[in-house]
């Protein structure tokens, strides 16, 4: 009998190499399972939100829940999916950038970026009267606050009276009724050219009224009070005890405290949910940064806080934008003499800058009245122009060609859209 090649260490040893070697092999096919999506292309490659975009590659799943989409972090709806398309809609405020394409864990991103377009559009008003109804008009409007819930609230400088425009786009009168000062209902209420507006949680209204130097307040049913002011003049106190000159724009901040751009004292002054009203910053007529009274404005006409409690004021006639930190510490943001120049900090140039509102990623947009132009100030102070063409006029579309006509104040609502009231065409408009 022929004697066996193989003892039994032998076999052992081939056993366990063949083991490794199947492992081995087992481990290289697991890895080539896993398979990266890729993206070839766009399209179409710009658009507003709720653009249908086709999103051509290789290797994503059949599974609508299995991909994930991206805009800038915002997340996309997705339609239909194959391995090598998916059909997706853009978000509310994407912003531009790279599309991020996630499959399975792995993720792919786009080149070229999506170019995300905001729409201007009139979302009521356009000749001078007052009219309420889908066919509203308005007078020279000059404050804009939005609600939670959508609503917006529009300060009718003209017509002395305080309009609602509700989320399906209905305007009707809130309060006010002819030029006059009285306290009351809706109905026989009645304001002298109102100016600015803000809206707290509780849905109460709160408008700077320049005729009558003082501070209403509107509760949700309409009915007026005086909280604050009520004489021409310049003094801090309680309620009816301060005094205030052409005060323009109001804002509020998290604990309820409301500031006022005191626009003829130059100053911003600062009134306690329970009606004390102090002087925040601001002196004479000047342009100067430094603390508290130390500072200076030249008619100060728009005012926005933040969430750490800075206020940021559109200073008009000083054509900037400045900071006010809680402790009063006033600086230049951006801006220096007039002119229509995107750049960053004081290297940029506005034309009368009026209205201010801040969106929920900290940029602050500003209607810059005689530019015609909405600009926008990113966090670091990079000034660029948001939508209008630095020409007057009043022309839809597309925020790179749309026109606007001395744009006075400005809002942002939960959603991201912007709300400017155009006194120069006595029309609100909406970039979304």
């Amino acid at each position: 009998m022929q004697k066996s090649l193989f003892t039994p260490g032998t076999l052992l040893l081939c056993m366990v190499v063949s083991t490794i070697f199947i492992l081995a092999s087992c481990s290289d096919d697991d890895e080539t399972k896993v398979v990266l999506p890729e993206v070839t292309s766009i399209n179409p490659s710009e658009g507003p939100k709720t653009t249908v975009v086709t999103i051509s590659g290789s290797n994503f799943s059949t599974s609508l829940a299995e991909n994930e989409v991206t805009f800038n972090g915002k997340p996309a709806t997705i339609k239909a999916a194959t391995a090598t398309l998916l059909t997706v809609t853009v978000p509310s405020a994407a912003g531009s950038g790279p599309i991020v394409v996630k499959t399975k864990g792995q993720t792919a991103t786009s080149t070229p970026e999506f170019k995300f377009q905001w729409m201007v559009s009139t979302l009521a008003g356009g000749v001078a009267g007052y009219i309420d109804g889908p066919a509203a008009r308005f007078n020279a409007p000059s404050g804009i606050a939005v609600d939670s819930s959508g609503n917006t609230y529009v300060t009718d400088f003209g017509n002395h009276v305080i309009r609602k425009i509700n989320s399906s786009g209905l305007v009707i009168t809130l309060a006010g009724s002819v030029a006059g000062i009285a306290d009351g209902p809706p109905a026989t209420a009645k304001f002298f050219f109102p100016n600015g507006s803000a809206v707290d949680e509780q849905g109460n209204v709160y408008v700077s009224e320049e005729g009558t130097a003082r501070i209403r307040k509107i509760t949700p049913t309409g009915d007026v009070s005086t909280f604050a002011g009520g004489t021409v003049g310049n003094a801090d106190g309680t309620g009816t005890a301060a005094q205030f000159q052409s005060p323009s724009g109001i804002t509020l901040d998290r604990q309820g405290n409301i500031y006022v751009a005191d626009q003829y004292n130059h100053r911003i002054r600062k009134i306690t949910p329970a009606g004390i009203v102090t002087t925040l910053a601001g002196s004479t007529q000047g342009s100067m940064d430094g603390t508290g009274s130390a500072a200076q404005f030249y008619r100060p006409t728009g005012v926005v806080a933040d969430a750490q409690g800075n206020i940021f004021v559109a200073d008009l006639f000083n054509h900037k934008i400045r900071k006010i930190t809680s402790s009063g510490v006033v600086t230049t943001l951006a801006g220096s003499t007039a002119g229509l120049t995107n750049a960053t900090g004081t290297a940029a140039k506005f034309a009368f800058p009026a209205g201010i509102a801040l969106d929920k990623d900290g940029n602050l947009y500003v209607a810059d009245s005689e530019n015609h132009a909405i600009r926008k100030i990113t966090p670091e102070g990079v000034v660029t122009t948001f939508a209008g063409t630095g020409v007057q006029g009043t022309d839809d579309g597309t925020a790179g060609t749309s026109k606007f006509s001395y744009p006075r104040e400005i809002d942002i609502d939960n959603e991201g859209n912007v709300y400017v009231v155009e006194a120069g065409s006595h029309r609100i408009r909406k970039i979304d």
